[in-house]
């Protein structure tokens, strides 16, 4: 009996091993066939996380009411627009009243946005455009109220409207403030929060993420003037959010949020704390803010471009301002901007960043690919102030022999899917362009073609092919073959809209070769 119990003990233990040793082998295949997995992400434990309750509750004391009564000049027509908005006047507009004067009559207008304590004894970071008088009004009254409910008059120490930043100041000891962080080194998906004032109701607490970084201002429907790569988040902002906190979970302010876009939802921006942390010394002197100048009008790199160019990442140079800091030290249109003083430049927002931190008069080192080649330019910045608009444009003056008709076309269709034809009389009228263009014109697009992909469209004046300018049919043809069926690189100016005399600035896109079968 015994030696059977050691038997089937025996076989058991032997079971076992092998088992043991099939599981061993068998995991060791599984984990190679699954070797290639999606990227996954550690989550954190909640308690690693400052919560959005103890934020909101330490923070809000920080944030303040900004409001702005401006008085403006209205002809009245036995009715004029009076009293501060109403919670109607957000989505209907200001509401009509009689008013027994015949003349024009100042009357005030009230708006209201956020702001921060960034200080105890009482500065206050808000938006620029939250203190600007309504409509163009001179010296608006600043008041702020903060969350004990104490209204204070406010005076703005100084302003950047390029940034759309302004510093104010209320007389206020032992005030709650906030510590500003770093807007450089946010990631995008980082938990944010934003504190406000939207639509009047006070002290609002909203949370999201950040959603995109470097954002420029024609991206957001704004002001092409702001300077700043802004922050993209989707924590809900609204009217009456402008100059208020835009909080990492740390409790620090990495922006101030600042607009939104109309057409979208949940759709805000947020100007970056880092340059506003830059300019604060200049803001509390009061003295117009300068801002560093370099003179070109750049783009991001597509896959056509970096193809065409040899470059990854950069700021194409589109085209050079008359007599600017840039154009007196040589760069020119397609050069590649890729690091100013050593930091690297990945995008136009980066170079936008990078030259509007620096002021008038100082030296950057500017690295660039031209041609495929890296090389060093030093350029002395001007001031962003001086800037004169009408240089950016071409002087349009030309000689006799530039503006010589040439017979004949160049047809690409098969090659990159367009027809460029000679500016002759015929070809001026149909397509009304002044004696004043030189170039070629495009008079037929393909469909489903390279240059269809990449919008060219009849009527669109070609006047560069690569870096060399072109004025007849001939050069052209001439520069086209240099590139031997690939990507080429176009300098275009188009119509500005129906109905318009004008063509746009130039403006360069690389049109790839198309496929053919064979």
């Amino acid at each position: 009996m015994n030696s059977q119990i050691k038997q089937v003990v025996g076989l058991t233990v032997f079971a076992s091993v092998c088992m043991a040793i099939g599981m061993g082998l068998g995991r060791g295949w599984i984990v190679t066939a699954q070797a290639d997995k999606p990227v996954a992400v550690n989550v954190r434990p909640l308690d690693h996380m400052q919560p959005i309750v103890e934020i909101a509750e330490k923070l809000n004391p920080t944030v303040v009411y900004v409001e702005n009564i401006s008085y403006v000049k209205v002809r009245n027509n036995n009715r004029f627009f009076s009293g501060p908005d109403s919670f109607f006047d957000y989505f209907y507009g200001p509401t009509p009243r009689q008013n027994p004067s015949q003349d024009d009559t100042e009357i005030p207008r009230t708006s209201g946005g956020s702001g921060f304590f960034i200080s105890h004894d009482g500065e206050i970071l808000t938006n620029s455009h939250v203190v600007e008088g309504i409509n163009g009004s001179e010296n608006p009254k600043i008041v702020v109220k903060t969350t004990d409910g104490k209204r204070y008059p406010a005076i703005v120490i100084g302003k950047d409207k390029a940034l759309d930043v302004a510093l104010i100041k209320i007389d206020i000891q032992h005030a709650p403030y906030v510590k500003l962080g770093d807007s450089d080194s946010i990631k995008v998906g980082e938990w944010v929060v934003a504190i406000g004032n939207p639509l009047g109701l006070e002290h609002t607490v909203t949370q999201g993420i950040i959603s995109a970084k470097g954002r420029t201002s024609n991206v957001m429907g704004a002001d092409d003037n702001l300077v700043a790569g802004f922050l993209q988040t989707d924590a809900a902002i609204n009217r009456g959010n402008s100059g208020g906190p835009l909080f990492n979970l740390n409790g620090e302010a990495v922006g101030i949020n600042a607009a939104i876009r109309a057409d979208g939802q949940n759709i805000g921006f947020a100007v970056p704390i880092t340059p506003v942390k830059h300019i604060l010394r200049e803001l509390r002197t009061g003295k117009p803010l300068s801002r560093g100048w370099l003179g070109v009008n750049t783009s991001d790199l597509d896959q056509d471009f970096q193809e065409s160019l040899n470059a990854s990442e950069g700021a194409l140079v589109q085209g050079v301002s008359k007599s600017s800091p840039a154009e007196k030290v040589g760069i020119k249109r397609l050069d590649v901007i890729v690091g100013v003083d050593g930091k690297p430049v990945k995008s136009s927002s980066d170079l936008v960043d990078a030259i509007a931190s620096r002021r008038d008069g100082d030296v950057v080192k500017l690295e660039l690919i031209r041609n495929g080649r890296r090389q060093i330019i030093s350029v002395t910045l001007g001031d962003r102030r001086n800037i004169d608009r009408d240089s950016d444009s071409d002087d349009g003056s030309s000689t006799d022999s530039s503006r010589k008709e040439s017979a004949g076309s160049l047809n690409l269709e098969k090659t990159y899917g367009f027809r460029a034809e000679a500016l002759n009389a015929q070809t001026r009228r149909t397509y009304q362009v002044p004696d004043d263009v030189t170039g070629v014109v495009i008079t037929k697009v393909q469909p489903r073609s390279s240059a269809s992909d990449k919008r060219l469209a009849a009527g669109m004046i070609i006047q560069s092919v690569g870096t060399k300018e072109i004025k007849n049919i001939d050069e052209f043809r001439s520069e086209v073959q240099k590139f031997n069926g690939k990507a080429i690189i176009l300098s275009l100016r188009a119509r500005e809209g129906r109905g318009s005399d004008g063509f746009s600035e130039p403006f360069s896109v690389a049109i790839p070769a198309m496929q053919t079968n064979k």
